[in-house]
């Protein structure tokens, strides 16, 4: 794989919400973004709109995500943890991208590997 850029590029991004008082999931928000900036959401179960603080830090060279590992040849995975403003909600943010495949390539994979029922999902 090709040196790893913060680019924004397409990507998948699952948000698995629980409520932080007893760990109990309330849902999945699932949004895709494509290369030609479509924007495609799918919440499944119970998933709870909420207010959060944006976890974007302003510094270039400071990230709040963590590239971990990934089986996906040629896909990364990011993931990171934050909570709503009350701090009733915890979420639990995975990003997959790729640096050298199209979305439509590795999306079907993505959502075997995260078990999304890939009948609700459709990308043009």
């Amino acid at each position: 794989m090709r040196e790893y850029s913060n680019r924004r590029r397409s990507h998948i991004h699952f948000i698995k919400q629980f409520y932080s008082a007893n760990g109990e999931y309330t849902g999945t928000r699932i949004v895709i973004f494509t290369d030609d900036k479509k924007k495609y959401i799918y919440d499944i179960d119970d998933f709870k709109i909420h207010r959060y603080k944006n976890p974007k830090s302003k510094n270039n060279g400071k990230s709040l995500w963590n590239i971990v590992p990934s089986n996906l040849e040629g896909v990364i995975k990011k993931e990171m943890i934050n909570f709503s403003e009350d701090k009733k909600l915890k979420m639990y943010h995975t990003i997959y991208e790729s640096i050298e495949l199209d979305i439509k390539e590795y999306y079907l994979m993505v959502f075997e590997k995260e078990n999304v029922p890939i009948f609700k999902i459709h990308i043009d």
